[in-house]
């Protein structure tokens, strides 16, 4: 591992010189070391480096269904395709020996960068104190999502009772090359996070980037990884106070019947988006491919609701070969990834759970009301009422499947945190060449495996059973 994080080094140094003409001064000795502070803006202005997510995650959640004989068989004599059907099957091994998992490896590239400029762009030169400050809240806002993303793929659940024992993912906070790599616990990682992002709140950060800079964190974007974070620990007050904060500065929703017949919006003109973390794993080209809808996701839809209409179709669209189901298809309105980054639907949804939760139901409907009837035509839309807090926790959940489908390992990281409740756990199945396979609810598999390539480097970095 410690020579995989000297190649991490290596590569960022390459990435920097390749894609910022205007970078200057590097002087590399295991680590890059700019010296004024506009270098350090530099680095936050290569936003490919950040504007990822783990794309893998998708294909294990119950949203997905590989109905279709022609999808099992494409994906098995694939190799690129094979870990997506090892991570559908919920395999032991997603990785065959010496194979990269190349999303962690992206996500830990990002990492590089974000603490380069924490730890050493508050000591830079001709710089203002505001701007250093305002810099390093930038990458403790990308810092923070790279660690809420990879603890909930490779860690358990966050549980008050257990985080502190709960084997999390290494954690790096300074650009070392020389780090014995361990694994923090959940609560260590939980810790940084929620430190990063409270830290980002006030660091001067602009309320709000849109359009050609909403790949650049804002401080709604903060106040939206907070509510994430603390919807994640299950402190739902906390998750309600933070998006409220973050829907005070930013709450313009799309209209979908506005783009029945029109192009629809890529991610810089999508008002809704608060900050880009596309899949940087797959183009949209793949999607029809890989992600299969579940009947009983397609099932929960109205026909009148223009997600179903726009975001997705029937598998035969795709493939003459595929002859069950409907696809995710969103990812061909854009010509772009999938989406993990906030938005302001997630944080309306994060609002309209902690309402009910606390006992708002009545309140907690009419938020997912006024998210849903956007997403109808107009005059076609009837409003959701529900019979008791629990019916209108029950519905807001259903409302967030929906609405977040297919993208972001949302789906995968509910089913995790709400397996923690007796009564939302869930037993989900997958099915492939004649068989069904089924997880259980705080499954082992629930927690990614590690490549095998990484113990070649990290004999202390404890496996996922």
């Amino acid at each position: 591992m410690k020579k995989y994080l000297k190649y991490i080094a290596v590569t960022v140094l390459a990435l920097t010189v390749a894609n910022c003409d205007n970078y200057v001064d590097i002087q590399t000795e295991g680590k890059l070391t700019p010296k004024e502070t506009e270098n350090y803006r530099y680095l936050l202005n290569n936003t490919r480096v950040y504007d990822i997510t783990y794309g893998l995650i998708d294909v294990a959640s119950d949203d997905i269904d590989l109905q279709n004989e022609a999808q099992i068989t494409a994906l098995s004599s694939s190799d690129f395709y094979r870990p997506f059907l090892n991570l559908y099957k919920w395999s032991d091994t997603v990785y065959f020996e010496g194979e990269k998992d190349y999303n962690m490896e992206s996500l830990y590239d990002a990492l590089y960068y974000t603490n380069v400029i924490i730890t050493e762009v508050m000591n830079s030169t001709n710089g203002t104190q505001a701007e250093k400050q305002a810099i390093k809240g930038e990458a403790q806002v990308h810092r923070a999502f790279i660690y809420l993303t990879l603890v909930n793929i490779f860690g358990k659940a966050y549980d008050a009772t257990t985080s502190a024992t709960d084997p999390g993912v290494p954690v790096f906070t300074t650009p070392t090359v020389s780090q014995d790599i361990k694994r923090a616990s959940v609560k260590e990682v939980y810790d940084l996070i929620l430190s990063d992002l409270n830290e980002a709140t006030t660091s001067g950060l602009k309320p709000v980037n849109t359009r050609n800079n909403v790949a650049f964190p804002s401080q709604a974007s903060a106040y939206a990884l907070l509510a994430r974070t603390y919807l994640y620990m299950r402190n739902y007050s906390e998750a309600l106070a933070n998006a409220e904060k973050a829907l005070a500065l930013q709450n313009t929703l799309i209209n979908l019947a506005d783009y029945e017949f029109a192009a629809y919006p890529n991610k810089r003109l999508d008002s809704e988006l608060i900050l880009s973390k596309f899949n940087g794993y797959s183009s949209y080209s793949y999607a029809p491919s890989i992600l299969g809808l579940s009947d009983e996701l397609i099932n929960t839809f109205d026909t009148n609701d223009l997600r179903y209409v726009l975001f997705t179709q029937p598998s035969t669209v795709f493939n003459s070969a595929y002859t069950k189901g409907r696809a995710y298809a969103k990812e061909g309105l854009t010509g772009e990834s999938r989406n993990a980054g906030p938005t302001v639907p997630e944080m309306m949804l994060i609002k309209a759970e902690c309402q009910a939760r606390a006992g708002s139901g009545t309140a907690a409907m009419q938020t997912i009301n006024a998210l849903r009837v956007k997403r109808f035509r107009t005059g076609q839309y009837v409003a959701l009422t529900a019979t008791d807090n629990k019916d209108a926790l029950l519905k807001v959940l259903a409302e967030r499947r929906r609405e977040l489908m297919g993208c972001g390992g949302f789906r995968w990281f509910d089913l995790k945190r709400l397996n923690k409740e007796p009564e939302l756990a869930k037993t989900i199945t997958h099915r492939f060449s004649g068989q069904t396979v089924t997880l259980a609810p705080n499954g082992d598999r629930y927690q990614l495996p590690f490549a095998p390539i990484y113990f070649d480097y990290a004999p202390n970095l404890e496996q996922n059973k």
